[in-house]
């Protein structure tokens, strides 16, 4: 059969988009170069958040037998390659692609739209108003764009629950479902044959564990359930493991994962790879609980000031009260049932942070007193509750020569930098100090870590660094990175977050309202006390998936100490 044919047409894109590697203060900065300067710079060097992913296309496919945490590997690896890493990422759903006249028609279609994704160029000479049909154009502007990331995802089985059995196994026998060695070669050669420098892989999900497949089968829906069953052991007759088939496959890149525990690779070559592999290590499907806590005012907050390392207010002292009380009671301990929770501090290095954690206590627990026994417990026998671990990276944004100063100080010394803050507060750095995409940077290696733990965990922090990790925590792809400076931490407060495996979009606080309407925050009347959490026993579990706000207070306006 002849193939269809591929327009190799580069799409234009729109003004907004042309600048993708450059912030927009230097985007700005480059528009208005001197007069004498005849040829500028026109798109500065990329910083560190766009290596990974700098002009280059890869194409990720996750295969697996169904039901065992495709979607949550998908979902979690596109949203951490976007807002670490800078890359445009699309996602592809074989079973959208399934009514097209037939198994051939249909993969073609998958592949007309991905390689269509994967031309669009937002580089320099788009930026210049290139030639869309000058092969050196086009070159030039796929070399220095973000980058794109075209992530294929499986049939799912919410989708294949709502079919009969015969179309639910055609749907599943769909190419890019990967589930044999010669559909995998298919979309290679295919990919190869495009003539663009494509970056293929496939990432393998296994489960063996009976732990895992319960969770699995516990969390499916019953019409998936009931289609899984009847349809298990032809799923697993007709699925063919990566690198396990009599014809070789020692020309892919590929990425086995087993059990959310052990992986195996081959042919891992280039950054983003190696970068996607450390990334996959420390996922894990189980229940996270994340605690975000700004400290408690601090003197230069009453004073109006920037950075420092100052101490507490008297406010923020009995907000560092609160805390500990509140962290014994529903952090240390599950208040719905009373048993005691092994649970973790983090704080940065600045003292107005660990102050804010001076008041938690930090009992030895027998791992027989504990609701749960965790795998960073395997070799422990005491646990020490929220053991406090400083870390730099979460300390405040710094302000360089701006570090003291009031709003009103700056602006008497530097007139600009309020504008340039106004066209670019991401990306705009204190003189001498950092940005926004600073801050992103330094912080993603404690994503790493924060994604391995089981244990509920407290972050203790800052403004600007809390902003960062609520926004990737919620997961909100209208809501970018470049929306971090914007987002809301309110004062005095906890904010807890959850997900698992399979409730992983996370929903914020219906709260985070009343901040927006300046209607926050509460009164003391309605400030959580040690009451609340007695109330609580018996209570069934809130739902994983959602963010909750915890006002514990005082209002620093209407504290007299």
């Amino acid at each position: 059969m002849t193939e269809p044919h591929m327009d190799s047409t580069v799409r234009r894109v729109k003004t907004s988009e042309l600048f993708e590697l450059v912030p927009k203060i230097q985007a700005t900065t480059a528009r208005n170069t001197v007069p004498t300067n005849a040829t500028p710079t026109i798109v500065p060097a990329p910083q560190k958040q766009y290596f990974g992913t700098l002009g280059q296309r890869h194409v990720i496919c996750i295969n697996g037998l169904p039901n065992n945490g495709k979607a949550f590997v998908a979902k979690e690896l596109g949203w951490y390659l976007e807002f670490f890493h800078g890359a445009r990422v699309e996602y592809f759903e074989v079973d959208r692609y399934a009514d097209f006249g037939s198994r051939e028609k249909n993969a073609y279609a998958l592949l007309d739209d991905l390689q269509s994704f994967l031309r669009e160029v937002g580089g320099i000479r788009a930026s210049q108003g290139g030639d869309s049909d000058n092969d050196e154009h086009v070159r030039k502007m796929t070399n220095t764009d973000a980058g794109r990331v075209a992530i294929v995802m499986p049939p799912r089985m919410a989708a294949m629950a709502s079919m009969d059995d015969m179309q639910a196994k055609e749907v599943w026998d769909s190419t890019w479902s990967c589930t044999n060695a010669l559909d995998r070669n298919w979309i290679h050669k295919r990919l190869q044959a495009s003539g663009q420098d494509h970056k293929l892989m496939f990432i393998e999900i296994e489960l063996t564990d009976p732990g895992l497949l319960k969770q699995h089968a516990d969390a499916a829906r019953l019409a998936e359930s009931q289609k899984l069953e009847v349809l298990s052991d032809w799923f697993k007759c007709s699925y063919t493991p990566l690198g396990r088939s009599a014809s070789s496959e020692a020309q892919l890149s590929f990425l086995r994962y087993r059990n959310f525990r052990d992986m195996e690779t081959h042919r891992m070559h280039g950054y983003l790879r190696m970068r996607i592999a450390q990334f996959l290590s420390v996922l894990r499907p189980q229940k996270h609980t994340v605690y975000l806590s700004r400290h408690g005012e601090s003197t230069y907050n009453v004073e109006k000031k920037l950075g420092g390392d100052p101490g507490l207010s008297k406010a923020g002292d009995e907000y560092a009260k609160r805390l500990g009380s509140y962290a014994e009671r529903c952090i240390q301990s599950n208040p719905r049932n009373g048993k005691k929770v092994a649970a973790r501090l983090w704080t940065s290095s600045l003292q107005r942070t660990e102050l804010t954690a001076s008041y938690i206590p930090h009992p030895e627990l027998d791992e027989r007193e504990l609701e749960d026994r965790t795998n960073a417990m395997e070799e422990l026998i005491v646990w020490k509750q929220m053991r406090h671990r400083v870390y730099r990276n979460l300390d405040e944004i710094y302000a360089g020569t701006f570090d003291g100063m009031t709003e009103e100080e700056i602006a008497a010394t530097d007139k600009r930098f309020r504008e340039d803050r106004k066209v670019d507060k991401l990306a705009t750095r204190y003189p001498h100090g950092e940005s926004y995409l600073d801050l992103i940077t330094r912080l993603e290696p404690l994503i790493h870590e924060l994604h391995s733990y089981e244990e509920p965990l407290l972050i203790v922090s800052h403004q600007a660094t809390l902003r960062v990790l609520r926004t990737y925590l919620l997961r909100d792809r209208s809501k970018p990175r470049e929306k971090c400076p914007s987002i809301d931490i309110p004062q005095h407060t906890v904010m807890k977050i959850t997900w698992d495996g399979w409730n992983f979009e996370v929903a914020p606080s219906t709260l985070e309202m009343k901040m927006k309407t300046k209607e926050w925050p509460p009164s003391e009347s309605s400030r959580w006390c040690p009451e609340d959490a007695e109330a609580l026993l018996g209570e069934s579990e809130p739902p994983i998936g959602c963010e909750e706000w915890c006002w514990l207070g005082p209002d620093p306006k209407m504290f007299d100490g």
